[in-house]
């Protein structure tokens, strides 16, 4: 450890049991332009740097106090040698709490503490100081017992002792004050979670820093790989796993109105922001029994599971096995007023057979992200049953990150024939109750594209569409691969192809729509002829609406086929949008799921569509 002199504002090196403990100031600050480097200090240009200013107003008032030493971080660690750095940035959190005193310097905040000062342009919002949302100020708040607050000119602010500053500092940072005060509690009476919660809306120049600045908090150390990226949050919590088996760390969200709300993601969080909503949740509730283990086929942890069957109005129908979801009942609580209220959940999708028409189940999960923390009141879960031995995957191959895309077209209950769905098992094997029989009637093939507008206002296909759309043998659905465009003069266009033992037709199931117009019906394939690209969205087609789908939810179309031969019957194609705001509907976000399924001669009332209204 590397220390100035208070006196001459010369380097002093420090070795292990000769480091001056609790006899130093230390500074915590921001960055800016024009810091003092080590090598600038030692060859005699800091004075001519603006961060000059800071190291001598640190020193100074370190005289003052008593102290012959003071550290401040901008030049006294060797950033050009990445071993030095990598030992600093896993000893920080032990410097700053082994200071005598913290001298914590916010240049742009006033006689508004915590806030800074208002801008000359004014504002309606007062915005908390810069300090407040940096990744290393955290742990330089929490380490250090004496926290003394300065602002611009070095004008004392207050000190951490004060009462005022602490319920500002509780207000800011959601941080409790048995944390942050000087008579701190330790750290180990904290769930992962509740921790990462503090750490949230924080940022970093340096993507990797938002998990190194982490490291003493959880009392970790880990060598630094700058140019990991992401991969350094993710490494930061394998390493907590294996100090801890504390399930909270599973307990974290996405943003409602994230696009990653209802896809599948591994089992780590891809940065504290995910634990916004977390800091009431403590892991721990009963002794697991068995480990929970980071093994080459993901996650080994031992959890209850429960059947979650999602209703035939969401694209994860339970009728669908590529679609298998679980509620995992968590080791941890939530907790109000010191009590434990319910038993955290989190919701997993299986793995699918990567095998054709394979009987043996997958061991494997996904993680199924939610805007909201999964609360199960207590005893939901059956204690008294074994807990299940699974695995849930630290990443997820191609295919399955994006099973869901961007949204697509889902048939419901629809039986799929074997070419089209190898990897998926029968669906008359699911004890659905609103499934088709698939011995009488399914869909062979299907065809989708983009239409453009050609001379005398008929429509043709443009065959080639791998960036739109692609069919999923897994999930047996046309994915949306991108988010699709509103472009009125080139419609989506989806046919499957079905055939009914019953009858020796084959039937066209048509959808076609653009950003004014959509067509649903079902048709002979003998009717589908260029008279048929004419109709396409020509308004006085009785299976064409005017409407945007984007902005419909629910039933928005109804088509039906009649079957004739020895068992005369008909069925009722219902085409619906799924909702986000019904309970089915709950992890469809704003993605454009189309839902198809079919009913068997039932009388309908009319169809009830909820358009979205200005935003």
């Amino acid at each position: 450890m590397r220390l100035l002199d208070v006196d001459t504002l010369k380097l002093h090196e420090f070795m292990g049991y000769h480091i001056p403990k609790y006899q130093y100031a230390i500074l915590s600050h921001t960055w800016a332009e024009g810091e003092v480097s080590l090598q600038e200090l030692e060859a005699g240009s800091g004075p001519s740097k603006q961060g000059y200013e800071k190291i001598v107003l640190t020193c100074e008032q370190a005289k003052r106090h008593g102290y012959r030493w003071a550290w401040v971080d901008t030049c006294c660690i060797d950033k050009t040698s990445s071993a030095e750095l990598s030992e600093a940035i896993n000893s920080m959190y032990q410097w700053y709490k082994e200071s005598a005193v913290c001298y914590a310097y916010l240049t742009d905040v006033d006689n508004s503490f915590p806030y800074a000062s208002p801008s000359k342009e004014g504002g309606y919002e007062p915005l908390v100081s810069r300090w407040f949302t940096r990744a290393w100020t955290l742990q330089e708040l929490i380490a250090p017992s004496n926290i003394i607050f300065y602002g611009p000119g070095w004008v004392k602010i207050g000190e951490l002792s004060e009462e005022r500053i602490q319920d500002s500092l509780l207000q800011i940072t959601r941080i409790p004050k048995s944390v942050i005060s000087s008579q701190k509690s330790s750290l180990s009476h904290y769930s992962v979670t509740q921790k990462m919660s503090w750490a949230a809306d924080r940022s970093s120049t340096r993507t990797e820093d938002i998990a190194y600045s982490l490291l003493g908090l959880f009392d970790i150390n880990m060598p630094l790989l700058y140019g990991e990226g992401p991969k350094a949050f993710v490494r930061l919590q394998e390493e907590i796993l294996k100090e801890t088996d504390d399930h909270s760390l599973l307990c974290w969200t996405v943003p409602r109105f994230s696009p990653r709300v209802g896809t599948l993601e591994g089992v780590f969080a891809k940065s504290p922001d995910d634990f916004t909503e977390s800091g009431n949740v403590v892991g721990n509730l009963y002794d697991a029994g068995s480990p929970s283990v980071m093994t080459n086929r993901g996650l080994q942890i031992h959890v209850h599971l429960r059947k979650l069957e999602y209703g035939i109005h969401s694209h994860l129908y339970f009728g669908n096995p590529a679609t298998a979801s679980y509620h995992a009942g968590l080791n941890a609580g939530y907790y109000e007023n010191d009590k434990c209220v319910a038993q955290m959940s989190i919701v997993l999708i299986r793995t699918p057979p990567v095998a054709p028409r394979s009987s043996r189940l997958t061991n494997k999960y996904a993680r199924l992200t939610m805007p909201t923390l999964e609360r199960r009141s207590l005893g939901w879960f059956d204690s008294d049953e074994a807990m299940d031995q699974i695995y849930m995957n630290k990443t997820l191959l191609s295919w399955e990150q994006d099973r869901f895309g961007f949204g697509g077209v889902h048939l419901q209950n629809i039986p799929i024939a074997e070419t089209l769905a190898p990897f998926s098992t029968s669906k008359r094997d699911i004890c659905a109750p609103d499934i088709i029989d698939e011995s009488s009637f399914q869909i062979e093939n299907v065809r989708y594209s983009i239409l453009s507008m050609e001379r005398g206002n008929t429509y043709q296909t443009i065959k080639s569409l791998p960036w739109a759309m692609t069919w999923s043998q897994v999930y047996g659905c046309v994915k949306f691969d991108v988010e699709l465009p509103q472009l009125p003069e080139f419609p989506y266009f989806v046919v499957f192809v079905a055939k009914h033992s019953y009858s020796t037709r084959t039937y066209f199931i048509s959808l076609v729509w653009n950003g004014e117009y959509f067509h649903f019906s079902v048709r002979p394939a003998e009717t589908q002829s260029n008279a048929f690209f004419r109709s396409l969205l020509d308004p006085s087609d009785p299976s064409t609406q005017q409407g945007n789908c984007w902005d419909m939810y629910g039933e928005i179309a109804m088509a039906s086929m009649v079957i004739h031969g020895e068992n005369p019957s008909k069925l009722d194609f219902i085409l619906e949008r799924e909702d986000p705001d019904n309970d089915e509907g709950e992890v469809a976000g704003n993605r454009l799921h189309f839902l198809i399924r079919a009913e068997i001669d039932k009388e309908r009332n009319n169809m009830q569509v909820r358009r979205r209204g200005p935003s």
